[in-house]
């Protein structure tokens, strides 16, 4: 399986969470939840090591947006992301950034 497309998704995901921005950080945050469901989409996990499907586990945890209701015209993510701690943000941006390496490495 080719993990190019992956790699690239999170690359850009971590980026927008890395990248000095002019808007509000919950915007950056839905901007790579965005690019890693892209990057996640029909993707055969059972090909995937534990240790990246931990992450991603862990990962969409943190995309999940149970109990958050689209509101005002705002998407679940955004009314979930204005809620993440800072702690919270390190962790999705650290996911995010293994995600990436390891898609980069294994797409060769």
């Amino acid at each position: 399986m080719s993990y190019e497309y992956p790699a690239e998704k999170f690359s850009t995901a971590h980026q927008a969470l890395v990248t000095p921005h002019t808007q509000a950080d919950h915007v950056a945050v839905v901007t790579a939840f965005h690019e890693c469901r892209l990057g996640l989409h029909r993707m055969n996990r059972s090909k995937l090591d534990q240790t990246a499907r931990g992450w991603i586990y862990a990962l969409e945890c943190f995309m999940s947006t149970e109990g958050f209701s689209d509101a005002g015209g705002e998407s679940a993510w955004d009314i979930k992301a204005k809620t993440l701690s800072a702690e919270q943000k390190a962790e999705i941006a650290r996911l995010i950034k293994e995600l990436a390496g390891w898609f980069a490495t294994h797409s060769l």
